[in-house]
């Protein structure tokens, strides 16, 4: 009697702890199970959920006691796999996380949050080919999959595909109009293009969104700068100082807006200030290497841009930019080698016909490779696609 009567206790606690879990309220659930575990350390469900509760409150360390207990009672059980693999990651075990969660998706490749979480950590690895084959096939599963999309948005712009990111970016946009990350990287991802006709009205939805945001700032001066608008592009980096004082991209815009100015004082003063602060952060190069242009210093962009490559080494985007450097300058066996690079790092061969503008995806590998000369045919309209014109910086 006795024993029915803790199996219909166990029952209820159970249900109230999943419900606890559905609306996000992992403490609740903690209180529940907590008890039940102390009582039956081996009841499966109470560890696998109070392991789910304990990850919902960001307490990685005792998800991973009490999902380990789980594991060694049942194997090949797809949720422990998951959130064990989830705990581990946010302890920093990204190897071991990593294994669990492949152990996960190989139980059940029919949930799409296995599929999500390896692509956010091919991401945090920078392991951006493998991110974006593993992404493709996510899609391709989930179509409608918003965090699949968002992630191979951010794959593509760490490739310097930026057409392909912005269609991506406007997906997430039609999806979930009111997501501010997607809205500002939208906008982001037109702005680098030059796009500032596009990309004003999605600098202005961020803003209104988000006034205060430092990237809505950003967003705002960058295509008040692009506008020609130096002042008011100089207001709103000197905002986004305001509330990141080591922000390179804002220290670096002023320096150039100032060297407009021929006020050389503020330029030299922001330009260190944005040189110092260089770091791990991928995107801190690209704010940088992108002043040195507009100041002429042309052997600064170089060295920058070479030093980027090597500070995200699986990165196809500053090879992209390094690319066209050395064509412009008229290196053409260095722009060739820098293209190769790229096509090794994206693992295909991204060309557009000049014609009716259509890309084209080649797969590329080696040793096989791509012959850089030789020229193609759109498939499209039967243009001639000159080699290496056809091959898009962006």
């Amino acid at each position: 009697m006795a024993m029915r009567k803790h199996q219909v206790v166990s029952e209820k606690v159970l249900e109230s702890a999943k419900r606890a879990l559905e609306e996000c309220r992992p403490k609740d659930a903690i209180t529940a199970l907590e008890p039940l575990v102390e009582y039956d350390d081996e009841d499966v469900d109470a560890l696998v959920y109070l392991g789910i509760a304990y990850v919902q409150a960001e307490m990685p360390e005792k998800a991973v006691e009490v999902l380990y207990r789980a594991d060694e009672l049942v194997e090949q059980h797809y949720v422990v796999e998951l959130f064990l693999g989830r705990a581990l990651w946010a302890l920093g075990k990204v190897t071991s996380a990593e294994e669990h969660i492949q152990e996960a998706l190989r139980l059940d490749s029919t949930q799409p949050e296995p599929w999500i979480d390896i692509g956010r950590i091919y991401l945090q690895k920078r392991e951006y080919r493998q991110a974006l084959e593993h992404l493709e096939v996510a899609i391709a599963k989930f179509p409608d999959d918003i965090s699949a999309i968002f992630l191979h948005a951010l794959t593509l712009y760490r490739l310097g595909d930026f057409t392909a990111a912005t269609k991506e970016w406007a997906r997430v946009h039609a999806l979930e109009p009111k997501l501010m990350t997607a809205v500002s990287n939208y906008a982001y991802v037109l702005l680098l293009q030059e796009r500032s006709f596009e990309a004003a009205p999605f600098v202005g939805y961020a803003n209104t969104m988000s006034s205060d945001d430092y990237r809505s700032l950003i967003l705002l001066g960058e295509l008040r700068f692009q506008s020609g608008d130096h002042e008011g592009a100089l207001e709103c980096f000197r905002k986004v100082l305001d509330r990141d004082p080591k922000n390179i991209e804002a220290l670096s815009r002023i320096a150039v807006i100032a060297h407009s100015s021929r006020d050389d004082k503020v330029c030299r003063e922001h330009l260190s200030r944005a040189e110092m602060e260089l770091g791990n952060d991928p995107e801190s190069w690209r704010g940088l290497c992108g002043a040195y242009p507009y100041l002429g210093k042309w052997d600064e962009y170089l060295d920058c841009l070479i030093r980027w490559t090597n500070a995200d080494k699986n990165a196809a985007a500053p090879w992209v930019t390094l690319a066209k450097e050395y064509d412009r300058r008229g290196e053409l066996e260095h722009a060739r080698n820098a293209w190769r690079r790229v096509f090794e790092l994206r693992g295909y061969v991204k060309t557009r016909c000049p014609s009716c503008k259509t890309e084209t995806r080649l797969p590329y590998s080696t040793p096989s490779g791509f012959d850089i000369c030789a020229d193609k045919f759109c498939e499209t309209c039967g243009s001639v696609v000159y080699m290496p014109a056809g091959l898009p910086y962006d």
